[in-house]
C-alpha cells in the first residue's frame, strides 16, 4: 500500500473510533427500550445538600414487540451508578416527550457516573421479566502526562438564538510536577470544525472554572464553559492544549453514535445511501478497516489518474 493511501487509511480508523456510542439498546423478548443519549441540569429544589446535587436525563423509548396495543409499553426504571447505589426515577424531573418516548430525571450527587438503567416491566405482565442496559465506558483521552475524563454536558442553554453549554471534565496530572490548569487550555470545535474558545472563570455567571495547579498524580473535576455558540453547533471535539505543539483530543458528538445506527424503516429505501449498502457495518476493529478500505477505494478512484 503506497504511503498516501495508508495516512488516507489511518486517519479515516481514526474518524471512525466513535462510532460507537448512542443509541443503546436491550429488550426481554417482549419489550425492547433504546437510551439515545443522557445529560444534565441542576438541581433546583431547595433543601439540605442540594447544592451538591444533580439531575441526570436520560433519553429512552420504550417499544413492545409485536403488539398491536395503542397504548405505550410501560415499565419502572432505576439507575445503578459506578459505585453500584441505586436510584430511582423522580416525578418532578420526568417529562413525557411522544407515546413509548421521554425523558427519566434521576436526582443524583453531582459527581456520580451512570453505569447501568434497569428497565423493569413487571407490574405489566404482558411486559416481560426486568434487564438491563449498561451505557459503557466514559470518554477519555491521554497522552502520558495528562489524563481527560468526559463526563457529559453540565447545562446547555439558548438565549436569543446564542447557545451556550457546560461541560463536566475530570483531569489529571500524570507527571511529577505541578501542572498549571486554566480556561485558556481548552477550546471545542464543531461537526463543521469551527473552533470556539472556553470562557474565563466568572463568579458572577457562574462560568467556567478558577485557575489552579495539579500537583502530580492529582485529580481535578472542573466545570469548562463556552458561549457565543450558533444553535446550528453541534459539540464535536473537546480540546485540552497541553503546550504549542501538543493537544489531546476528545471526541463528544452526541450524534456520532446515531449516525453510525441510522436503519431505515422497511419499504422506506434511502437513495442516497445506497451506494454503501454492501460495506460492512464497523462494529469491530475488522468490519472498520474493511468499512474504512471500502471508503479508500471510492475516494482512489476519484482521484486524477486513477483509471
Amino acid at each position: 500500500m503506497k504511503l498516501r493511501e495508508t495516512v488516507l487509511l489511518l486517519l479515516l480508523v481514526i474518524a471512525l473510533g466513535i462510532a460507537s456510542g448512542y443509541p443503546i439498546h436491550a429488550g426481554n423478548g417482549a419489550v425492547n427500550c433504546t437510551v439515545f443519549g443522557e445529560f444534565k441540569d441542576p438541581y433546583t429544589i431547595v433543601e439540605p445538600n442540594g447544592e451538591r446535587s444533580i439531575v441526570l436525563n436520560v433519553d429512552v423509548a420504550l417499544i413492545e414487540n409485536n403488539s398491536t396495543s395503542v397504548s405505550p409499553a410501560q415499565a419502572v426504571y432505576s439507575l445503578v451508578d459506578g459505585n453500584d447505589r441505586t436510584y430511582s426515577t423522580g416525578g418532578e424531573f420526568t417529562r413525557s416527550l411522544q407515546p413509548g418516548r421521554q425523558l427519566l430525571g434521576f436526582a443524583v450527587p453531582e459527581e456520580t457516573i451512570p453505569k447501568t438503567l434497569i428497565v423493569d416491566p413487571s407490574d405489566y405482565p404482558s411486559e416481560g421479566n426486568r434487564f438491563a442496559i449498561n451505557f459503557g465506558e466514559l470518554t477519555n483521552a491521554t497522552n502520558g502526562n495528562v489524563t481527560l475524563l468526559y463526563y457529559g454536558i453540565l447545562n446547555s442553554k439558548i438565549n436569543s438564538n446564542i447557545k451556550s453549554i457546560d461541560f463536566d471534565v475530570g483531569i489529571t496530572n500524570n507527571g511529577t510536577v505541578k501542572m498549571p490548569v486554566s480556561p485558556k487550555n481548552f477550546s471545542l470545535t464543531d461537526q463543521w470544525g469551527w473552533k470556539y474558545a472556553s470562557l474565563e472563570h466568572d463568579s458572577y455567571t457562574n462560568n467556567g472554572f478558577a485557575n489552579r495547579e495539579l500537583k502530580p498524580n492529582e485529580t481535578a473535576r472542573i466545570k469548562v464553559s463556552f458561549g457565543s455558540m450558533s444553535t446550528l453547533s453541534r459539540p464535536a471535539k473537546l480540546v485540552y492544549k497541553c503546550s504549542n505543539t501538543s493537544s489531546i483530543v476528545l471526541n463528544i458528538d452526541p450524534e456520532a453514535g446515531l449516525l453510525q445506527n441510522v436503519t431505515a424503516p422497511n419499504g422506506n429505501v434511502c437513495q442516497a445511501c445506497s451506494n454503501s449498502a454492501s460495506e460492512p457495518a464497523p462494529t469491530t476493529l475488522a468490519g472498520t478497516i474493511k468499512a474504512t478500505k471500502a471508503r479508500l477505494a471510492k475516494v482512489r478512484e476519484s482521484l486524477p489518474g486513477s483509471g
